[in-house]
C-alpha cells in the first residue's frame, strides 16, 4: 500500500472499516474522508478475496458514511489505487461515472541501463537549488498553465509542496537552461518522477525525454532499482515513457455520481 493510499486512512476526520477472516486476518478495508465540498471513499480488498462481494460491500458502506459527512452521493468522489473491468462494472451499477484516470508506469533500473535521450546541445541541465527555485517555478507555470485543472498556485505554494516533501531529491530534480532562457524541467522524489514539464516553443524537440533519461542515469547512480511515475491516461506524454522503457503496473482512476 503506497504512502498516499495510508494517509487516505489516517487523516482527521476520517472514517473507516475493514474485514477480517475468521482468524483475525484483515483482508478489506474502507475510509471515507472529507472534501471541500463533498467526501471521498476509497476501498481496498486483498486479491485472493475478490470475486466474493466484499468490494461491493465496502462501496454501498462508503456511499452511506460519506452522505453523513456531505450531502449525499453527489458529492461523492469514489478513488481505486487499481482500476479492474470488474471494479468498472461495480462502480456503473451504483451510477458512478469515471471522471479522472492516470496510469502508473516503472522503469527497473536493476535490469535495464537509461535510455540514450541527449538534450540539444544548445541546452545544459541544473539541479534544484534555492536560488533556482523561482525559474523551476516560472518553467512549471508556462508548462502546465494551459492543461485542464491547472491549479494556479502561487510560486511559494508550489515550491512548498515540491521541496517541502521530505522525499524530494535536488540532486535529481533538473532545469534545462539554455542562452535564451529556460526550456523544461523535471522534479523528483525517492523513488518517483514527480513532474515533468516543457515550455510551449520547445515542445517536440526532445527536451522532456532528455530530462527523464538524466534523471533515471542520476537516479541510477545513486542506488535506486526502481523508479515510477504518474500519467494521466489522456496525456500524450504516455508514449513518451513507454519509448524511454516504461512500462505499466495499473491504473488509479476516481468515479463520481452520473448527473
Amino acid at each position: 500500500m503506497s504512502e498516499v493510499t495510508i494517509s487516505r486512512f489516517a487523516a482527521d476526520g476520517v472514517v473507516t472499516t475493514g474485514g477480517r477472516t475468521a482468524t483475525g486476518v484483515l483482508v478489506a478495508a474502507a475510509a471515507v474522508r472529507p472534501l471541500s465540498p463533498g467526501a471521498a471513499h476509497i476501498g481496498l480488498v486483498d486479491p485472493a478475496h475478490r470475486g466474493h462481494g466484499i468490494g461491493g460491500t465496502l462501496l454501498d458502506w462508503g456511499l452511506d458514511a460519506a452522505a453523513a459527512v456531505d450531502t449525499g452521493a453527489s458529492g461523492v468522489t469514489v478513488e481505486t489505487e487499481a482500476l479492474t473491468e470488474a471494479a468498472e462494472r461495480l462502480f456503473a451499477s451504483r451510477g458512478l461515472r469515471q471522471v479522472f484516470a492516470e496510469d502508473v508506469m516503472r522503469f527497473d533500473l536493476a535490469t535495464a541501463e537509461p535510455p540514450a535521450a541527449p538534450l540539444p546541445p544548445e541546452l545544459a541541465p541544473h539541479e534544484w537549488t534555492p536560488d533556482l527555485a523561482g525559474r523551476f517555478f516560472v518553467t512549471y507555470d508556462a508548462a502546465f498553465r494551459d492543461r485542464p485543472g491547472f491549479p494556479g498556485w502561487p510560486a511559494e505554494r508550489w515550491v512548498a509542496w515540491t521541496a517541502g516533501d521530505e522525499e524530494f531529491r535536488p540532486q535529481w530534480s533538473l532545469l534545462a537552461t539554455g542562452p535564451d532562457g529556460d526550456a523544461g524541467f523535471v522534479t523528483c522524489a525517492e523513488g518517483w518522477i514527480v513532474q515533468v514539464g516543457v515550455v510551449p516553443s520547445w515542445r517536440g524537440r526532445g527536451v522532456g525525454g532528455a530530462l527523464v533519461a538524466e534523471a533515471l542515469r542520476r537516479m541510477r547512480a545513486g542506488g535506486a532499482r526502481q523508479v515510477l511515475l504518474d500519467v494521466n491516461v489522456d496525456n500524450p506524454a504516455g508514449r513518451l515513457y513507454t519509448r524511454l522503457g516504461f512500462t505499466t503496473l495499473g491504473r488509479r482512476a476516481k468515479f463520481q455520481a452520473s448527473r
